[in-house]
């Protein structure tokens, strides 16, 4: 079998995808039962597939093995602590993040303390840092801290599409979230558990990104410390946003292509000097490791360096160089190195661009030589074609390769990327070499950086100007709803078979190809490449929906707050309430944001034919604030009731901005939606609410949704007081299922509402709260009528499909699960 190593790497890669799934325990039984496979074919000496399949089983279970072994490391004790105040002492593990009010790092553990007691700890937080009196704290990697705040053990996915934050830090080496203030930060210097290379290697850095930043105006200096050395924080807010929109982000920061280019000049050095064979191989090799291990060991960067160094020593020992199998040398070292790794976007955009690389540039660059040919003006300069051929070959190759994960990761796609790229590499190796000799000449003697810093800033000037020129076009980024990972899986399966096309499998699969006897005819690569050209069209919502389905209701989990989203038969897209969190946490649109919009983007909602708001309070609209900043809508509904609060306002000001059209309901006001489904009002009346305990509850918007035979009662947050009006006025007929009041909040009069709404199915949208939601005995009365209840604290989302005669309820979670 051709590549042996391509195989043992996709089988290792499979087995940390497994053990996502799957126990320590189950890892360790199925490592062990592989190994003693391996070994009864070894020792039986079988050849061919049949001893192979064993070996593939065991590098399986080591991948599965080494993930479990990787999180229980990450873990420790961390989840003792969960919801509690303490205090946390511990090493910084990796750069900061740097935002506007806030500070984001990896918090290696040494002790927590909680309540006065000092304990042991052990384990890797994620921990955010405030600092809203503007004073940034001085705070780098290495350094050992202790600050005071509050840890969470992250939830898991809890909505349909729904980001697993848990999951997120898992994959990251984290095994909680922390979070505090910047005014509690104490800082005792470099960690004792640090390594003497890491910290020469920090002081190198800093000293570096000083002199850098020294040298040259604000917006070049942190363009040139991120191209160097990584540090993305030093590029101002403007540039960072003209780099993303231009998509040349991978040119900016520390990737494989800078180590390529690195690798490139140091050949180049060597040979001018005369150095060849073993000793250039191997300072190559050490200045490139140097390189990577200052700039912190990133994929991208451990990948092209574990490449490169594979080539020089085939170059050295006179072995035919393989790009497929030096691309899985290099994946496994980097998985073995650390397992994690494989879920970080960093990695997949690496090995997906340099897969894209060997397979398609050079049939691209073959094709456009041959069309460039055909034109008159390019038959006078030769060099020219073939330069442009290539930096567009490569440049659609790693597009190409990278645009499904780029579509997921980021939701948008950069229009410009093209000749951005093509515009920006060819100064890009000038631009490193320079950087790099200003840097190690300036640990020197300051002075002599000053040279390459004149080679260096025109270069930077030049891809200043390029990046923010191409970013402030209007339609250089265009924004896309994520692709389902069955999309992109399929994305990449038919990319395979336009490359195989009948006569080649690509040389990763050529073997299995071989042994299955596959064959593919003309029309597979026609039907490939219109599904491929319909793929993309999906994330843009450009493809037409299903005709008719059946009505969906679907409460949100969006912790101590409502969102109700309905989908219609006929397609409509109607969203009640946004969620949110009261003004005094700040960030009332956080839920919004993390939350409401990820699910909508999810369900490829393009614009929401209705957004209605029960009432003014935050729990309710906040959300709304990040919804209708990023998704049109055709139209607003509210009650009446008129509040001042300064976010509400500003979420009018929002709807006025957006040109939405703003409706207010009623006591007898019906919305007709569609045939056999609307909605009636049945509060609040006419004369509003006034001199109750909550005016804005009792004001919420009541709505009865009818669709044929089937009746939904949304009931907002009236308390007790508009309950009694109802009940008063005959306005509560029996419905099949019952949004429950207030998150469950006490109401004296909800027997009897329970009694005139007669429902099989309740309800309850209710996070962690102070209030004591849902009170005992709202739960009492809803057991004691036996009626099935759902609290989205406890099931996640609830869904309600209907076909107008019947329903059926489907949960996110199981409950106790999570």
């Amino acid at each position: 079998m051709t590549r042996f190593l391509v195989f043992l790497t996709m089988s290792y890669t499979a087995g940390i995808v497994l053990g996502r799934y799957i126990p320590l325990i189950a890892a360790i039984c199925l490592a062990g039962g592989a190994a003693a496979w391996a070994i009864w074919h070894l020792r039986s000496q079988r050849q061919g597939l049949s001893a192979l399949i064993p070996l593939l089983l065991l590098f399986i279970a080591a991948g599965s093995l080494a993930f479990n072994l990787a999180v229980n490391k990450v873990s420790g004790n961390v989840q003792d602590y969960h919801e509690q105040q303490c205090t946390l002492v511990g090493m910084v593990a990796n750069e900061p993040l740097w935002h506007d009010d806030r500070v984001v790092f990896p918090l290696e553990l040494d002790r927590v303390i909680v309540r006065g007691e000092e304990r042991a700890a052990a384990g890797t937080v994620r921990a955010t840092l405030y600092f809203n009196d503007g004073a940034a704290p001085a705070l780098s990697y290495g350094q050992q801290i202790s600050v005071r705040g509050l840890l969470l053990v992250p939830r898991g996915k809890r909505n349909p599409g729904g980001f697993d934050y848990g999951a997120f830090l898992q994959t990251r080496g984290m095994a909680a979230a922390f979070y505090g203030e910047a005014r509690s930060l104490e800082v005792y210097g470099f960690s004792a558990d640090l390594s003497p290379f890491r910290r020469i290697s920090l002081e190198l850095r800093e000293r570096m990104t000083a002199l850098l930043r020294a040298q040259l105006p604000p917006a070049a200096g942190g363009l040139l410390v991120a191209i160097l050395l990584g540090e993305r924080h030093a590029l101002e807010p403007a540039v960072e946003e003209a780099v993303r929109r231009t998509g040349v982000a991978h040119m900016l920061s520390v990737s494989g292509l800078h180590v390529a280019l690195l690798a490139a000049m140091l050949f180049l050095l060597c040979n001018r000097l005369g150095v060849k064979g073993w000793p250039a191989c191997l300072f190559i090799i050490f200045f490139l490791f140097a390189y990577a291990y200052i700039t912190g060991m990133e994929p991208a960067t451990l990948r092209s360096f574990v490449m490169i160094a594979l080539g020089l020593f085939a170059l050295c020992l006179g072995r035919r160089q393989d790009l497929p199998t030096a691309v899985a040398a290099a994946a496994l070292v980097t998985l073995i190195y650390n397992p994690l790794l494989l879920f970080q976007t960093g990695l997949q955009l690496s090995y997906a661009a340099t897969i894209s690389l060997v397979t398609f540039a050079a049939p691209l660059q073959q094709a456009l030589l041959k069309t460039l040919a055909r034109l008159p003006l390019a038959r006078f300069s030769p060099y020219l074609q073939g330069q442009v051929a290539a930096l567009t070959a490569v440049t659609v190759a790693a597009q190409v390769g990278t645009l499904p994960i780029i579509a997921y990761t980021f939701k948008e796609i950069s229009l410009v990327a093209l000749p951005a790229n093509i515009l920006i590499l060819p100064v890009m190796a000038l631009l490193l070499g320079a950087g790099l000799i200003a840097a190690i000449l300036g640990l020197v003697v300051p002075l002599f950086a000053f040279l390459p810093m004149l080679v260096a800033y025109p270069l930077l000037a030049y891809t200043l100007w390029l990046t923010e020129t191409l970013g402030a076009l209007s339609f250089a980024a265009m924004p896309v709803l994520p692709p389902r990972l069955l999309e992109i899986s399929i994305y990449y399966m038919i990319l395979i078979l336009i490359v195989w096309r009948g006569k080649e499998l690509p040389r990763f699969f050529l073997a299995f190809a071989h042994y299955l006897r596959l064959k593919a005819r003309p029309f597979h690569f026609i039907a490939a490449t219109m599904l491929l050209l319909a793929l993309p069209a999906g994330w843009w919502g450009l493809l037409p929906a299903v005709a008719q389905r059946p009505l969906e209701v679907v409460f949100l989990d969006v912790g101590q707050g409502d969102a109700i989203f309905i989908r219609t038969p006929g397609g409509q897209n109607i969203l009640l309430d946004g969620g949110g969190r009261p003004a005094f946490q700040e960030e009332i649109e956080r839920v919004g944001r993390l939350v409401v919009v990820p699910y909508l983007e999810y369900r490829r909602v393009r614009e929401l034919d209705m957004v209605i708001i029960s009432h003014p309070h935050e729990d309710h609209y906040g959300g709304l604030l990040a919804v209708l900043d990023k998704i049109p809508a055709r139209l607003l509904v509210t009650n009446k009731h008129e509040v001042d609060e300064a976010s509400y306002l500003r979420l009018l000001d929002l709807v006025a901005e957006k040109e939405i059209p703003h409706l207010f309901l009623e006591r007898g006001d019906r919305l007709s939606l569609e045939d056999h489904l609307w909605m009636e009002v049945l509060n609040p009346p006419s004369l509003l609410f006034t001199g109750t305990g909550s005016d804005e509850n009792n004001n919420s918007l009541v709505l009865r949704l009818h669709h044929r035979a089937v009746s939904f009662l949304l009931t907002g947050d009236i308390e007790n007081e508009a309950a009694l009006w109802m009940l008063a006025e005959d306005l509560l007929p029996p419905s099949n299922v019952l949004k429950v009041p207030h998150h469950g909040g006490y109401m004296a009069s909800f027997a009897d509402l329970l009694g005139a709404v007669d429902p099989q199915v309740a309800v309850i949208p209710v996070g962690r709260n102070t209030f004591g939601h849902p009170h005992p005995h709202i739960l009492e009365l809803l057991e004691a009528r036996e009626i099935e209840y759902y609290r989205s604290d406890r099931h996640g989302a609830v869904t309600i499909y209907s076909d107008g005669s019947t329903w059926e309820t489907e949960t996110m979670l199981i409950f106790g699960t999570q």
